[in-house]
């Protein structure tokens, strides 16, 4: 049999998945992730007392939307990197745009503060924890990611689990919103995005070898 034929025979019961199957993987994946997250998070350091008045606050929905937004164009990638051939440059560019409106806002607010003020507004009450804690409340969405690539068809390993590590973050930085008590846009900056960054690292390093075929 020539290498052609062999070829052949090998793919020929192959088919490439529908755009609503690969959703429908994902979103199982995605969904299970949220639920084991917000579930860590409600057995470990809880929900806000004050999440009724908080949610009428514009220092809440900064967060959330900061870091759904990011959540959202990481799923994008996450679909695109689960399928070969595909096309991620957009969805990478538009994650500036995000990024560089907290940056904006941060330096808005940093200019004109005082010395301490501006170490106040960097290191808040939660410095010290928020980028663990958003590591750490990810590990369920990393569980169901994974488990969703894995049953795509991922090419570029490192890019796929960035990719994860990229919506895992920032779904779990939206849900430890819920959590943390820092209102200012120079620590969502920072520290949210610090936390966002570690995971897409984590998620980088791990789809090397957890997403080989």
């Amino acid at each position: 049999m020539r290498t052609d034929e062999l070829i052949d025979h090998l793919s020929g019961g192959l088919r490439p998945l529908r755009r609503t199957e690969v959703a429908r993987i994902l979103g199982v994946g995605l969904g299970v992730g949220i639920v084991g997250s917000a579930v860590l998070m409600a057995v470990t350091i809880g929900v806000r007392h004050d999440v009724v008045a908080m949610l009428s606050g514009g220092a809440f929905w900064l967060k959330f939307v900061y870091t759904f937004a990011i959540a959202a164009l990481g799923l994008r990638l996450v679909e695109r990197m689960g399928r070969p051939g595909t096309d991620a440059r957009l969805p990478l560019l538009f994650l500036a745009v995000p990024v560089l409106t907290i940056m904006a806002m941060m330096a808005m607010q940093m200019m004109p503060a005082s010395d301490a003020a501006r170490h106040a507004l960097i290191m808040g009450h939660s410095a010290n924890v928020c980028t663990l804690l958003i590591a750490a409340l990810a590990l369920p969405l990393f569980a169901g990611l994974f488990w969703s690539l894995k049953r795509l068809a991922p090419t570029r390993l490192t890019q796929a689990g960035a990719a994860a590590g990229l919506l895992a973050g920032s779904a779990s930085a939206t849900i430890y919103a819920f959590h943390c008590t820092e209102s200012t846009a120079t620590f969502i900056a920072i520290w949210y995005t610090a936390g966002i960054l570690l995971t897409t690292l984590m998620g980088a390093a791990l789809g090397r070898w957890m997403l080989r075929w």
